[in-house]
């Protein structure tokens, strides 16, 4: 049974093929421009609060600002996949350690910002993705891939498509 983690809750909302991928431990090539980019935004914005806090080697919770759990992300463009990873984190700590906490994304680049609080329609949506996930992830093969405008930026898109 796989473990779902931040970075494969994050991904399955993008994709659920590249989902897979991480889930089964393949990883892409770390040195992919735009991951490149994503650990530089991480590295030199918010360096006075406390970073990378991690929690039963699944949640890898990027800062706490404000008493709020901080997810920061390069830019606002899968700010739906963002809010809902956050959303599990919050989902995690409060059914692992009964902690209700609020979060907060944060796009530095873009200067903008987006509070979250787990709602119970928001939590009824992690637990229903939990068990989507759980069905597509534990399959011996990936799902087949569909191209989507991600795909051209994709750190996995030679794998995909070759």
């Amino acid at each position: 049974m796989i473990r779902i983690n931040g970075t494969i809750f994050y991904s399955y909302q993008v994709c659920a093929r590249q989902a897979w991928f991480y889930a089964h431990r393949i990883n892409p090539d770390p040195h992919h421009p735009l991951l490149e980019l994503g650990r530089l935004v991480h590295q030199y914005h918010y360096t006075r609060e406390r970073k990378e806090i991690f929690v039963d080697n699944l949640l890898k919770i990027d800062l706490i600002k404000d008493e709020l759990i901080a997810e920061l992300k390069k830019s606002s463009r899968h700010r739906k996949a963002a809010r809902l990873q956050l959303a599990f984190y919050l989902y995690y700590l409060k059914k692992h350690y009964q902690l209700s906490l609020k979060g907060i994304l944060l796009f530095p680049t873009e200067r903008r910002s987006e509070k979250v609080e787990l709602t119970p329609e928001l939590e009824a949506k992690i637990e229903q993705l939990l068990h989507e996930m759980e069905q597509t992830l534990n399959t011996p093969k990936p799902p087949p891939p569909q191209w989507i405008s991600y795909c051209r930026s994709c750190s996995f898109q030679e794998l995909c498509w070759s």
